[in-house]
């Protein structure tokens, strides 16, 4: 079978390179096929040299000898090697060995043949061409021919000032179940609008659940035949999708600046009803759909599959960046998890991984060589693997619609609701709105695609303002210009944390090599330099807990910003540097069960934790609401009580030591350490010191005449008191006060101001005994 006849004065020698997986370097030694001779498939061309090294310890290197025959039919035009010259794997790359002239170059073939020629192409080297198209069983076409078609899609694209972006379905654009409660929710607004429609009527409530579900579509997959000799056919079940909020005006603005592309883990039926739903007019995606039934394999994800001599324009989105192995295109996706706890329902197979983590190792750029072929042996391993994995998505999709997931968690909610409408106050202002009897599980809050268009934009303003300053120059296959996404989005990245040296704490585990860690190359990766020790030039510490010796230690230098690991990742999430103040990891106030009790005498205390402490004690302090008490009337009362007759000191007088030991004992085990006398501190007390019983609680005759007192009054405004309990709980410090089980002294000035307020307290009792008895 002829194909059409060639001309000659347009036909052009096929370059040779040497295969990658030769036992580099190599020396030549003897050219085999002379010029102008011509060669078959499987003619030698050239035998070369190169040095072995065997296995055994201490054995010497051995010179060995190959072939290399050649790949195609022609006749050789030219050598572009002479014997005795060495090539290392850099040279074989950078340059062919032999230019050889074919009659024909196969250069596209479908269903096995040459589509000029006619040629069969089964079983010989040419076979295994590049697939440049979406399609399966799409022609496949030569290096040159897949140069030629990229450059033409980028002149294309450049004349148009647009770029190429590879968008993902799942969690990215569209989220999607099989949970069938997700029909009974919509079958229930549904319902409801309908008799609202007929008849309004306040008191009719809605599932909650229904606003946000009202616009989710249904769809289901065609049946499929399955069993020996696919004997009976499985039904698909429902699936409900919710398009991501402003999903319609994200793909129509980014429309205008970038050729899309669909590139989804999914089935083609599966990709081909999900874009019937966001673009149902073909004039988004058109038919440029990649699912993983083209793209041979359902862990892994590459762009050499469409663009596989040149990247240089592509920008991808993608919720994960592991089964990209973080490319330099990626502009990672905070994941669209409206049905809450479901998950990529195409990808319950993928390890469960930590959000924005990279690989442990940094994966190359596809080669754009056609891949080697495989055994039968490996293909059937593969093949077996991957029905293995899709059997596993295929019995979480079952899973899901026995299991109900959704349902558990509205009930879950529910019963959650209800405990802390119990567990509240029991008594509301009347102004407030009654709470609402349902709450819903399902929100439409998400906002990830105005972030995500902006970032985009950015990619597309940077780029074409670096082409345009750029001098202009024919397209060149390959090249390294300003112009690259492949470079302004890493750049992008590094100036999330540029200038930034972060130190982690209790985030690497102590047996890991800190160099390794996921977590500290995604950090190198978005700018950061990072250390293993507090040197002079750390500017973070990223902690994971509180109390370590990193944390600590940068505590005590100061001029750190020691926050949350939550800070990094939100920073990574959305690609800026986040305000660090929501996220500092600033310890508490040193505090026992009251909030604004301190211990003085601790000495281990330094400046930096007592102005955290007094900053937080004050932030503290006007969240407890003290409004409502009068602290005049407190004033009043306490005169009051300097003023009993002598009856009350009778009173007192009866009671024993023992007696008034006991109730000492009681206060210091309520961590509230005696004052000395009222008078001598009365004039440096606070109503901070008033409201945290700091004052009266002595086992001084003038203390006990007050206690006396404020016994009486029944409602003092003196047995007011909130504690750190009522507020929250707070992490203990250093200088916290321990419960103690005796009487413990309050020191603040050392042992002789205390007892020279005693002295001071005896002389005023003697006086006013004196002042009574005349």
């Amino acid at each position: 079978m002829s194909g059409p006849p060639t001309n000659p004065s347009t036909k052009t020698a096929t370059k040779l390179f040497l295969p990658s997986a030769f036992p580099y370097p190599i020396k030549v030694v003897s050219l085999d096929s002379a010029a102008d001779a011509t060669v078959q498939q499987g003619t030698r061309l050239f035998t070369y040299s190169f040095v072995h090294t065997p296995a055994q310890a201490n054995a010497k290197l051995e010179t060995r000898f190959g072939t290399w025959d050649s790949p195609v039919v022609g006749s050789v035009s030219a050598w572009k090697v002479r014997a005795g010259e060495v090539i290392t794997k850099e040279k074989a790359q950078e340059r062919p060995v032999v230019l050889v002239m074919e009659d024909c170059k196969h250069e596209v073939q479908a269903f096995g043949l040459c589509a000029s020629c006619g040629a069969d192409m089964t079983g010989t080297e040419q076979q295994n061409g590049i697939e440049m198209t979406h399609s399966a069983n799409g022609p496949v076409v030569s290096l040159e021919e897949a140069q030629r078609h990229e450059r033409e899609i980028m002149d294309d694209l450049l004349k148009a000032r647009k770029l190429v972006l590879v968008v993902d379905l799942d969690q990215t654009i569209v989220h999607a179940t099989v949970d069938p409660t997700v029909g009974e929710w919509r079958a229930e607004g549904a319902a409801w609008k309908a008799r609202q429609a007929e008849k309004p009527d306040p008191s009719d409530e809605c599932n909650p659940n229904w606003e946000a579900l009202e616009d989710v579509g249904e769809f289901r997959l065609k049946p499929e035949s399955m069993g020996k000799n696919r004997m009976y056919e499985h039904e698909s079940p429902v699936y409900y999708l919710k398009r991501r909020p402003g999903w319609q005006h994200f793909l129509e603005t980014m429309a205008t600046k970038y050729q899309m592309h669909v590139y989804t883990m999914g089935t083609r039926a599966y990709a081909e009803q999900v874009c019937a739903l966001i673009d149902p007019d073909n004039k988004i995606f058109g038919s440029r759909l990649l699912s993983r039934d083209e793209s041979g394999s359902v862990t892994q994800k590459t762009l050499a599959r469409l663009f596989p001599c040149d990247q240089s324009m592509v920008v991808i989105i993608d919720d994960r960046a592991d089964v990209w192995q973080w490319s330099p295109n990626l502009v990672k996706v905070v994941p669209y998890d409206f049905f809450v706890g479901i998950g990529d329902i195409n990808s319950s197979f993928l390890p469960k991984i930590e959000p924005l983590t990279p690989p442990t190792s940094s994966a190359p750029l596809p080669d754009p060589d056609p891949p080697e072929p495989s055994t039968p042996e490996e293909v059937a391993r593969k093949e077996q693997a991957d029905k293995d994995l899709l059997a596993k998505n295929t019995m979480a999709l079952e899973a899901q619609v026995e299991e109900r997931p959704l349902a558990k968690k509205q009930e879950q909610l529910k019963v959650s609701h209800e405990s802390h409408e119990q567990n509240g106050s029991k008594e509301e202002p009347a102004s407030l709105p009654a709470p609402q009897l349902k709450e819903a599980l399902l929100k439409n809050d998400d906002h990830e695609l105005e972030r995500l268009s902006e970032l985009l934009d950015q990619v597309h303003g940077r780029f074409f303002a670096s082409y345009e300053a750029s001098p202009k120059s024919p397209s060149k296959i390959g090249g390294r210009q300003e112009y690259d996404t492949t470079r302004i989005i890493p750049r992008m990245r590094r100036e999330v944390f540029d200038g930034l040296v972060i130190l982690f704490s209790s985030v690497i585990p102590l047996d890991t090599n800190p160099e390794t860690a996921e977590i500290w190359k995604l950090a190198v990766m978005f700018g950061a330099e990072c250390t293993t020790t507090l040197e002079p030039g750390v500017t973070h510490v990223v902690a994971a807990k509180r109390g370590t010796v990193k944390v600590d230690s940068a505590r005590k230098r100061g001029n750190i910003k020691i926050v949350w690991l939550q800070w990094f990742l939100d920073c990574i999430n959305l690609w800026h540097r986040q305000d660090e103040t929501p996220y500092l990891l600033d310890d508490p106030p040193p505090v026992a069960t009251d909030p604004l009790r301190v211990s003085s005498s601790s000495g281990d205390v330094g400046e930096e934790e007592w102005d955290s402490a007094l900053q937080n004690g004050s932030q503290v302090a006007s969240e407890l609401s003290l409004d409502a008490i009068d602290w005049n009337d407190i004033d009043d009362e306490i005169d009051a009580a300097m003023d009993e007759s002598d009856d009350d000191r009778g009173y007192g007088d009866q009671m024993s030591e023992d007696d008034w030991t006991e109730d000492g004992s009681s206060v210091a085990t309520n961590s509230n350490p005696p004052t000395p006398s009222r008078r001598k501190r009365m004039r440096s007390l606070t109503p901070s010191d008033i409201r945290n019983g700091h004052a009266g609680e002595t086992g001084s005759p003038l203390a006990k005449r007050k206690k006396i007192a404020a016994e009486r009054t029944g409602a003092s405004k003196l047995k007011e008191a909130v504690s750190a309990e009522e507020i929250g709980p707070v992490a203990p410090q250093a200088a916290v006060v321990p419960p103690a089980t005796s009487p413990v002294s309050r020191i603040d000035e050392g042992d002789s101001e205390e007892e020279y307020e005693e002295e001071e307290e005896d002389d005023f009792l003697a006086r006013e005994l004196e002042d009574e008895l005349g």
